[in-house]
């Protein structure tokens, strides 16, 4: 059901309270006592940010109608014979209170993985959500599976598009997921360890809400997960059949002090003299100021360059040049560390022993190579001051991967 805060909408509609038994029933989060408004009421803090809830709050959830079809799916490309067995996988956990969770190494194609069990869920008069937490992810993916899935509704749902209306399918960032009470029979958590719903418990709590009590649920990820669930799936290779690139440490002593006496290392200036057209490097840096230091640097140099970050209004103009090579380096904070596909990309990792480099960050930055099968290869490098150990952990996990993908034969070269 759709949910309307304190807006009556058209048509028939069920009305709670917004505050019951001490718990908020937009977000299911706890209200603690003593906590009131300015009016004296007793609100939730949780969920401000998507309006105000207090005790007086009312709820209003109303059935969204849909109009059935028969529902087609037209890939792009027919799937590996590796990808039809997870697609099988997770066919197989779409039913009442089914789970299940796909580990897809970097360009395994985790979407294709779905498809087989969306059209399913779909055909079955399924409700299904697709849930990622970054918004132009949402936006990219929703586009994408137009043609895939050419007579479904599909819309695409974050902060600045709410329109649902009809559709079949929802593709949302997982804060949208707050405007429905058990609505959906199929969700699926795309990028489940990223930033911000892994170890988010509210965020957990809203999808919990919006689905049915006897939905399934799938989630995916490209790295490794710590106590992930028995029940998961492992895809360890790319679908063209090449291994993946292994990151190589280059131990520079000094390396931030070089750079912010307006000097680039020798062992950076000649890894970046080797990247020549049609090949291009993102140059992944701790923060924002490492990223405006570094940028003027090598344009200093005569680099062609160009800095993206979640702070910078021209990112998308600046990320479309940078893909139609007008730049060859973007320097970006994690802000690129997932969600983006560039041909003949090289990545390196400047500081990589930070702490905000952990062992998953890595792994997704190191995946940003080689996912083309015409450009199936690349390199990556961790420039770094000393050894840290998700450094160490994030080369050993596509150390294993590769292993994996060897003995099951889903790789051709030799490792």
């Amino acid at each position: 059901m759709k949910e309307y805060v304190d807006r009556k909408p058209p048509g028939t509609s069920v009305a709670v309270p917004g505050i019951a038994n001490g718990i908020c029933q937009r977000c299911l989060t706890e209200v603690p006592e003593g906590v009131y408004d300015e009016w004296g009421k007793r609100y939730c803090r949780a969920c401000l940010t998507f309006g105000h809830v207090n005790e007086t709050t009312l709820l209003y959830r109303q059935d969204r109608p849909l109009t059935p079809v028969l529902h087609r799916l037209v890939p792009a490309f027919p799937p590996t014979a590796e990808q039809k067995l997870a697609g099988a996988y997770v066919r197989d956990r779409i039913v009442p209170g089914g789970r299940g969770f796909v580990h897809a190494v970097c360009g395994a194609g985790k979407t294709e993985i779905l498809y087989e069990g969306i059209l399913h869920a779909l055909n079955t008069g399924f409700r299904v959500c697709v849930a990622i937490p970054r918004r132009d992810v949402v936006r990219e993916l929703a586009e994408r599976l137009s043609p895939i899935f050419p007579d479904t509704s599909i819309k695409a749902l974050y902060q600045g598009s709410r329109d649902d209306a009809g559709a079949h399918l929802l593709v949302a960032t997982i804060h949208q997921l707050i405007n429905y009470h058990q609505e959906f029979d199929l969700v699926v958590i795309d990028e489940a360890d990223a930033f911000p719903f892994r170890g988010d418990t509210f965020l957990h709590g809203i999808v919990k809400k919006a689905m049915k009590p006897d939905a399934a649920l799938i989630e995916m990820s490209a790295t490794p997960q710590d106590g992930k669930p028995k029940d998961a799936y492992f895809l360890p290779a790319r679908f063209h059949r090449r291994p993946l690139d292994v990151p190589i440490v280059a131990y520079i002593d000094g390396l931030v002090a070089t750079l912010q006496n307006k000097t680039i290392p020798a062992a950076v200036h000649n890894w970046l003299r080797g990247v020549k057209p049609p090949r291009k490097a993102m140059l992944f840096v701790p923060d924002i100021a490492y990223g405006c230091l570094l940028s003027e640097l090598l344009a200093r140099y005569g680099f062609r360059v160009t800095n993206v970050s979640s702070q910078e209004a021209a990112a998308p103009l600046r990320i479309r040049a940078f893909r139609e090579g007008k730049v060859d380096l973007i320097v970006t904070t994690t802000l690129l560390e997932r969600g983006v596909t560039f041909r003949d990309t090289d990545v390196a990792v400047f500081s990589a022993e930070r702490g905000i480099f952990t062992k998953n960050v890595l792994i997704q930055m190191a995946g940003r190579v080689g996912r083309h099968p015409e450009a199936p290869t690349g390199e990556i490098r961790f420039f770094a001051e000393i050894a840290s150990a998700d450094m160490m952990r994030a080369i050993r996990a596509v150390e294993a991967a590769n292993a994996v993908a060897h003995r099951r034969g889903l790789i051709d070269d030799d490792l």
